[in-house]
């Protein structure tokens, strides 16, 4: 099972993993401050952040990157979504869950 130090990250991890999300990629990282991070194929599927005062979602919308992050800061941990897809196979630009 994945492990994150942040508490409230691993909270929000298990929550979009339980919603049907899945883990695509990711590990420890040299970016920044950013230590460890957790990457999954859909977007969102929950809004579990909410309410955390110590995790921080961020809409990118950046194709080369990903479509929204969730972060702990103060440990240097991160989840991001990807994107979803119409039927063309282009990605669908709107606001994560």
């Amino acid at each position: 099972m994945w492990k994150f130090e942040s508490k409230p990250l691993q909270s929000f991890l298990e929550a979009e993993l339980s919603a049907g999300n899945k883990i695509e990629s990711g590990g420890p990282c040299e970016w920044g401050s950013l230590k460890y991070i957790a990457m999954l194929r859909d977007p969102f599927r929950t809004r579990a952040w909410e309410g955390v005062t110590a995790l921080t979602f961020r809409e990118l919308n950046d194709p080369h990157y990903w479509k929204s992050e969730v972060e702990d800061a103060l440990v240097g941990e991160m989840v991001t979504c990807g994107f979803a897809f119409d039927q063309t196979g282009r990605i669908i630009l709107e606001p994560s869950a």
